[in-house]
């Protein structure tokens, strides 16, 4: 299993051994190979794990510390991360306030997941809110799941039978109507929870590394 992150850009992605060492506790698996996950009972473990929020949305926090680093400090490299990663056309920084330590961006997040049936095919996607709050020695970041898209096709069993192919349907989801997923979109919705999941996890992991080690890891060569 792979996904890929077009927020973070293309040299990085999640590999199934990263989201099994971030979230070892809540993988469930099916069968004897240990690289096939039950995404419907993981979703339902998620959900236990992350209810919905008081907004009714689906948003992880988690607050880092950051020793020997000022505020300043810490808003450059969060900054500098953001800049990097917000490269595709669909990323946007909302809100970039130095003064009150707050930077807030929109990212969209392709490839959560494909569902096929025999006559129809779905993809999901979904659109994250990234927020960083940023003090003396520490920072807080919290990821909401805004919203899924779906894009419905038609499926290969439908065009062997001759059927006409309709144009792609986008379909769009707001998480508390389908949390963790509905009976109908079940397939789809478990995947689009766990692997968003997956995707969070990381991207706090490489928000944080970015932080403490700057975003190259060249940013303290004493020859410059």
């Amino acid at each position: 299993m792979v996904l890929g992150l077009s927020l973070i850009g293309e040299a990085q992605i999640t590999t199934y051994e990263e989201f099994k060492a971030s979230s070892e506790n809540l993988l469930i698996y099916k069968g004897k190979k240990m690289d096939q996950i039950d995404y419907e009972k993981t979703a339902l473990a998620l959900a236990d794990f992350y209810p919905l929020d008081k907004h009714n949305a689906v948003s992880h926090s988690i607050v880092y510390n950051v020793p020997g680093k000022t505020k300043d400090q810490i808003y450059v490299e969060v900054n500098n991360w953001f800049i990097h990663s917000f490269n595709s056309g669909k990323s946007v920084i909302q809100l970039n306030d130095k003064d009150a330590g707050s930077i807030i961006g929109k990212g969209y997040v392709d490839a959560l997941g494909t569902n096929s049936g025999f006559f129809n095919k779905s993809d999901a996607a979904a659109w994250v809110i990234i927020r960083v709050d940023i003090k003396e020695e520490k920072m807080r970041v919290i990821a909401t799941i805004q919203s899924y898209e779906v894009t419905k096709t038609t499926g290969v069993g439908a065009a062997l039978l001759g059927a006409t192919p309709q144009p792609p349907r986008l379909v769009e989801y707001i998480p508390n109507e389908c949390f963790p997923y509905t009976k109908k979109e079940k397939g789809t919705g478990s995947k689009a929870l766990t692997l968003a999941h997956c995707w969070i996890a990381t991207l706090f992991d490489n928000l944080n590394d970015a932080v403490n080690n700057g975003i190259t890891g060249l940013e303290d060569e004493d020859d410059f």
